[in-house]
């Protein structure tokens, strides 16, 4: 399965809950890879990787792999750098849409990464606002499923506890979804719920629900173990709810669950 993580704004708590899941899963056993295609780089950078994202690179012309590997419990965590190179991130894009042989390289990267890691899950860390018709989306999805053309592909919303957010989340899920030819939305997150606020926050998470029609909830509460977390990613303590997500996904039971 490839659990592709989103958002309707930043500083959500997006890159936290990829890192958590595919703790989560790796922990179980499986081989799990993580794509980080977020412009900030949060994942990669707790992952230990300081070179360019493979974006960069290729545009640069240097010849480097921007991947990280290691054991996890029982399985094994390789994240790989889409971008996270900041505010060229934009201009890098349409340099490769606009030159066939940087798009061809490109390719031929992210295709030689994923045949030398092979994976069970791969969990992608997105921008917020992002959608499926981005150039680098395209892109990297089309590698992805020639090598992988049988992986189901699903997508977890990120919000806060704020009504506010809420509507901005419902219609950016629905222009996602309007604008996605390739798999089906799943979850929802409402991640870092402050104390005393769990009810409100389960208003939230159902009102989402109801509109967008997603059947997984997960309700996390505000952690200051992992709020602004920086030690590396290895060392993350796995949410307990983030945990049973993984093990329902495992299970394969996507049925109509809200987990607190």
């Amino acid at each position: 399965m490839r659990i592709s993580i989103q958002s309707a704004k930043g500083g959500v708590g997006k890159s936290t809950i990829s890192m958590n899941l595919t703790l989560a899963l790796a922990s179980s056993g499986l081989r799990v890879l993580l794509v980080d295609r977020d412009n900030v780089g949060y994942s990669s950078k707790l992952a230990g990787i300081e070179e360019p994202g493979v974006l960069s690179s290729v545009i640069d012309g240097l010849n480097i792999k921007p991947v990280s590997h290691f054991k996890f419990g029982k399985g094994t965590v390789t994240v790989v750098k889409i971008s996270g190179d900041g505010t060229r991130h934009e201009t890098d894009i349409q340099k490769l849409v606009n030159d066939a042989s940087l798009k061809e390289r490109f390719k031929a990267v992210i295709e030689d990464i994923l045949k030398s890691f092979p994976h069970d899950f791969s969990i992608v860390d997105n921008p917020s606002l992002i959608f499926h018709d981005n150039p680098l989306v395209q892109t990297e999805v089309e590698v992805y499923l020639k090598l992988y053309p049988d992986r189901k592909v699903v997508r977890f919303y990120v919000l806060t506890a704020h009504m506010r957010l809420a509507e901005e989340t419902v219609a950016y899920i629905r222009r996602a979804e309007d604008r996605s030819k390739l798999g089906s939305p799943l979850g929802m997150f409402v991640n870092m719920i402050p104390p005393g606020q769990e009810a409100e926050a389960e208003r939230i998470l159902n009102h989402v629900m109801e509109r967008t029609n997603l059947k997984l909830g997960v309700l996390i509460p505000f952690s200051e173990e992992i709020f602004q977390f920086s030690e590396e990613m290895s060392s993350m303590p796995i949410l307990p709810q983030i945990k049973k997500m993984s093990e329902l996904i495992i299970s394969g039971d996507l049925g109509n669950h809200v987990i607190k």
